[in-house]
């Protein structure tokens, strides 16, 4: 045993040193870190928020053109080369494009969702073969693991003060919204359809993870069901929205967004006939879901301005302004702040 520990110490003081990762995992992984791939979104964007000149390789690429994004990500980022996933829909990954770019670590999304884990590890150690790039795995799948997701990556990656700061906000956005959710009598609380897909017949369980940003800031899910996996997107029916009649409606397509107010079907939703129904802001990153990532720090409270109507446009522009040049080092004016929250 003590010959075997030996040896276990030699290997790590040659190759780099061992951490226990958010899943509890011993990793070997290099005494320092300059590049990482993330298996999925989640974990890529992660990485974003703390630096991004540690990324090598994106997952997909939406980034380029003239979308809405444009000019709020870092150049190097957007120009990187598409290598693929193995977790969050991602569709499959390029073993050769992996290689190529060289990662250090691959940085793998911790979901609670045992499936997804497993595949993930079994998929990463058959691309990437000889190589053993070391895997290691990050909780972010809920919003109060934030906070001990940028903990370890600022250990992992040595990059404690920044990862402080983030700590610090996420701890104070947090309590934030906590506190105005639970002062508010649970019998006031609106319903709040989320209406996903582009004719909005598709929606998520009161216990998906999917909706957890949405409930977090005080919304009520009428659609009362038992998730049965990590993908969500039930689908329902009219007759069942009509007889939720909810109070505000949560869009996350804008195709749904633009037609639901002409759209014969839906003028007698509660919602809909009040001017209740709110787009999900995406830019350059979903604020609440599809994939979960640090935006959901600023999304909760979006939320919660739409939802509990608990603080002011000119509130909600400020704290938007600080979050985008502490996250994502970008100056943004009102005007670009209120465009992005669809405020006019």
């Amino acid at each position: 045993m003590k010959v075997l520990l030996a040896v276990f110490l030699f290997f790590v003081s040659l190759f780099g040193r061992e951490i226990t990762d958010m899943a509890g995992r011993k990793v070997v992984v290099p005494d320092k870190i300059t590049r990482v791939f993330g298996s999925a979104p989640p974990s890529t964007y992660a990485v974003y928020a703390i630096d991004p000149s540690l990324i090598v390789g994106l997952n997909f690429s939406p980034f380029k053109g003239s979308n809405e994004a444009s000019g709020l990500l870092d150049k190097r980022f957007v120009s990187l080369p598409v290598v693929g996933g193995l977790q969050g829909g991602v569709q499959g990954i390029n073993r050769e494009s992996l290689l190529t770019v060289h990662p250090e670590i691959i940085l793998s999304w911790q979901s609670s969702d045992a499936w997804k884990s497993n595949s993930a590890a079994k998929l990463t150690e058959k691309m990437t073969g000889e190589s053993k790039i070391p895997t290691v795995y990050l909780e972010l799948e809920k919003i109060e693991s934030m906070p001990a997701s940028f903990v370890f990556l600022g250990d992992l990656l040595d990059k404690k003060e920044r990862a402080n700061k983030l700590v610090e906000y996420a701890k104070a956005a947090i309590a934030k919204t906590k506190a105005a959710t639970a002062k508010t009598p649970k019998n006031s609380l609106p319903i709040v359809y989320y209406a996903e897909g582009t004719d909005g017949l598709a929606t998520e369980c009161e216990d998906s993870s999917h909706y957890e940003a949405i409930a977090y800031a005080g919304g009520v899910n009428p659609h009362k069901c038992k998730n049965k996996g990590g993908i969500g997107l039930e689908k329902i029916s009219m007759e069942q929205v009509m007889g939720y009649n909810p109070d505000i409606i949560i869009a996350q397509e804008k195709i749904f967004f633009d037609t639901v107010k002409s759209d014969a079907k839906w003028k007698n939703i509660k919602a809909v006939k009040n001017g209740e129904v709110y787009l999900v802001p995406k830019a350059p990153f979903n604020w609440i879901d599809r994939p979960p990532s640090f935006m959901r720090l600023l999304g909760i409270q979006w939320l919660q301005r739409v939802i509990l109507k608990n603080q002011s446009d000119a509130q909600l522009i400020k704290e938007a302004k600080e979050f985008y040049k502490l996250f994502l080092n970008v100056n943004i004016g009102d005007a670009q702040a209120a465009a992005l929250m669809g405020i006019r």
